[in-house]
């Protein structure tokens, strides 16, 4: 009986501490993803930086408050998967490069043999804000001026302003 209780506390304790691992790798699998998640908000694959909105996360965040219809649901959904599936094409590439021109700049490469790399990152990095701006005009076709309203400041509402 004394084996028993021994046997039984022993694997209590096993599935205890098993776990507890369990949810120590998943915290460090959150938080390896959310320090990814920063660092491609740090260094974002665009040319404009900071100056245009991510529209399809701020409708995301907010899409409780905008009353939406179905069609609309539907078509942001459509617009949000083809944006983020462009960008992610995108992103490792530009990423690739850029590494390879720091790190051949840094070794003293010569500044005409890096030329081709720096002006496909570029081509890259202009691809990818085409797809973003593309984004925030498709999104703003989709929405009424009342729901751009809860989620955009007045002056970026607006044409030619």
């Amino acid at each position: 009986m004394k084996k028993s209780i021994i046997l039984l506390v022993t694997l209590v304790s096993l599935s205890f501490a098993s776990d507890t691992i369990t949810k120590k790798e998943h915290q460090n699998h959150q938080h390896q993803m959310s320090a990814k998640h920063k660092k491609m908000k740090k260094n974002p694959p665009f040319l404009i930086i900071g100056k245009m909105p991510h529209l399809t996360r701020l409708v995301k965040s907010n899409w409780d408050k905008l009353d939406l219809t179905k069609e609309q649901q539907e078509k942001l959904i459509k617009l949000r998967k083809e944006t983020i599936s462009n960008i992610k094409s995108l992103t490792p590439k530009i990423r690739k490069l850029e590494k390879e021109v720091a790190k051949s700049a840094l070794l003293g490469d010569e500044p005409k043999s890096l030329k081709d790399k720096v002006n496909e990152i570029a081509a890259l990095k202009a691809k990818a804000t085409m797809v973003h701006i593309k984004c925030i005009y498709e999104t703003k076709k989709i929405l009424t001026p009342k729901q751009l309203e809860k989620i955009l400041p007045k002056k970026t509402n607006k044409k030619g302003k």
